[in-house]
Parts: structure tokens; C-alpha cells; sequence
């Protein structure tokens, strides 16, 4: 941890990041992206693919580029458009594919089904015990409209009050203004309100210029940072004042 924490006690709200924070690709995306090409005849290295995927991603700012191309709410169809533009720059470098459109049919369903996706180990625990406290919990993400089927089918959707995809509301992460239709969500006051992640850009600077404290997330322990940092959501706990 690399700042003091803050106390919890006053915090009506929880706002909670999805990928990478509640929940990750199972097993992961390169060898969903493999094993999917299999089956339509292009044979490929998992971590190569996982890493043609997050350069491609990155290259594009992940979907925060469809709600900025957007500007306002996308429909599924641009939604998928826009995947499968990334998905076919990912595998250009693989040659022609036979039959890309039903190579892509079947991985994009795939990632919106939630067996392609595992809960953390410390999720439901946390928001159990939030919910327990009484808290307001909400999804802040930058996603598409598959987030709230996932949201559904991974059993998150009992313990939140709302969920807010950014291809939908239109704003991504960083943008203040996805962090505020969070806080009209909740009814609360910035000051009341607390937003977890895994991205020091998106989630703690996004959520602080909206006025929101921010704890950053850092499963992997190999990042450093001056911001209130945890390794892991149990730790949220501990920071309750009984």
C-alpha cells in the first residue's frame, strides 16, 4: 500500500470498475482468440495473440474510442463493428480466413457469454459485505451493452443497484461525466461516494476529477504509485471503522 487508505465509514456509495477489478477472461483472451481460430482453420500462439490484442486495444484506447466516436449512446451494431474491426486488424497479420464472418460470429458471442469470464476469488465476499452494510453499489465501465448479460450470468447483478457501460451512456472513463451519472445513480454527494480499479488514468484520476476518492487496484503488486493502493478487494474491509 502506498498511501494511507481512507476511512470508510462515511461512504454511502462503492463504484466499481469491471474487468480486471471484479472479474477477468477465462482462461484468457489469446487462448479464447486460439482456440476459436482453431475451429475455423487458422492455427496461432495464445500469447502471441494476447499480445497482438492489448497492443491493438491500446492503439485504439480500448472502447472509450466508441463512446468518443459515438458521443452519445451506441447501438449494438456499432458496438459490434467496432469489435470486429479490432478482432480483424488483431489476425490481418494470420492471412486471409476463409470464413471471417463466422469465426467472428462465434468469439464475439463467446465474450459475451460468462463462461468466458471468472469472478475473483474476494468479489462476491466484498459486495456481500457491502451490501450487508447497506451500502449503494454500481458498475462504472467502460464496456458494451454485453456487460449487463455478464453482470447477470457471473451472479453480480443481486448486489448492485446500477450499471453503467460506457458504449451505452456514452461517456468512457476517464471522462468526468460517466463518474457523475454514477453519482446521480446513487443520489449522493461526490464526497460520499468511492471508486475502485484497476487503472491509474481511467479509474483514480477519471473519478477524482469528479470529485470522488479513488483507491487503485493492483493485483499484481508490480506497480508504483502515490495514490491509495491495494492488492486485493478483502482489504476494503479492514478499512471500516466498527
Amino acid at each position: 500500500m502506498k498511501q494511507s487508505l481512507p476511512d470508510l465509514s462515511e461512504i454511502k456509495a462503492f463504484f466499481f470498475d469491471a474487468g480486471g477489478t471484479l472479474f477477468r477472461p477465462y482462461p484468457s483472451v489469446g487462448e479464447i482468440y486460439a482456440e476459436v481460430a482453431r475451429r475455423h482453420g487458422v492455427t496461432s500462439d495464445p500469447q502471441e495473440l494476447e499480445t497482438l490484442f492489448h497492443r491493438t486495444w491500446e492503439k485504439h484506447d480500448g472502447l472509450a474510442s466508441l463512446a468518443r466516436r459515438s458521443g452519445q449512446r451506441s447501438g449494438q451494431k456499432e458496438e459490434r463493428e467496432w469489435w470486429r474491426s479490432l478482432v480483424g486488424e488483431v489476425f490481418s497479420q494470420f492471412g486471409r480466413m476463409e470464413n471471417f464472418e463466422a469465426f467472428f460470429d462465434e468469439l464475439y458471442d463467446r465474450f459475451a457469454s460468462p463462461g468466458a469470464w471468472r469472478l475473483f476469488d474476494d468479489t462476491l465476499p466484498l459486495l456481500q459485505e457491502l451490501k450487508r452494510r447497506g451500502r449503494i453499489l454500481g458498475i462504472v465501465s467502460n464496456w458494451d451493452s454485453r456487460l449487463f448479460g455478464l453482470c447477470e450470468g457471473l451472479g453480480l447483478s443481486p448486489y448492485l443497484d446500477f450499471i453503467l457501460a460506457s458504449a451505452v451512456v456514452g461517456f468512457a472513463k476517464p471522462n468526468p461525466r460517466i463518474f457523475q451519472e454514477a453519482l446521480r445513480r446513487a443520489r449522493v454527494r461526490p464526497e460520499e461516494a468511492l471508486h475502485v480499479g484497476d487503472s491509474l488514468e481511467d479509474d483514480v484520476w477519471g473519478a477524482r476529477e469528479a470529485g470522488i476518492q479513488a483507491i487503485f487496484l493492483d493485483r499484481k503488486g508490480n506497480r508504483s504509485s502515490q495514490v491509495p493502493t491495494i492488492s486485493a478487494l478483502q482489504f476494503l474491509t479492514g478499512l471500516f471503522e466498527n
